[in-house]
């Protein structure tokens, strides 16, 4: 399991990356720290992301995915150029899409019996 975790985790650094972030971040921190904490004007776009990474990761671990996510992250988040956090919205939702049909479904088989 730790495996598939780094797997997961270099992959999430490298969309980061593609998006125009620090590749030693996730998009998740990335996300939670442009929502919560950083002032820009781009903070309704980062909110928005926020919504859809939460609800895709809320059958795991409840509401706050990003920003608990940034509280973990000791790195420094760039928020990048317009393109780029387009291209990252793009990511974020064609990942989504699928990641949240996993996770409920996961939900749904593994954990239903709590």
């Amino acid at each position: 399991m730790r495996w598939i975790t780094g797997v997961l985790i270099a992959i999430d650094q490298l969309g980061n990356a593609i998006g125009g972030g620090n590749p030693d971040s996730t998009i998740s921190a990335r996300t939670g720290y442009f929502a919560r904490v950083q002032e820009t004007p781009f903070r309704p776009w980062w909110r928005a992301m926020e919504a859809v990474i939460d609800f895709t990761f809320s059958p795991l671990e409840g509401p706050g995915h990003c920003y608990r996510a940034y509280l973990d992250d000791d790195e420094e988040h760039w928020e990048g150029s317009d393109l780029l956090r387009g291209l990252l919205g793009v990511i974020v939702i064609l990942a989504c899409i699928a990641l949240s049909l996993l996770t409920r479904l996961y939900a749904l088989l593994f954990r239903s019996g709590k």
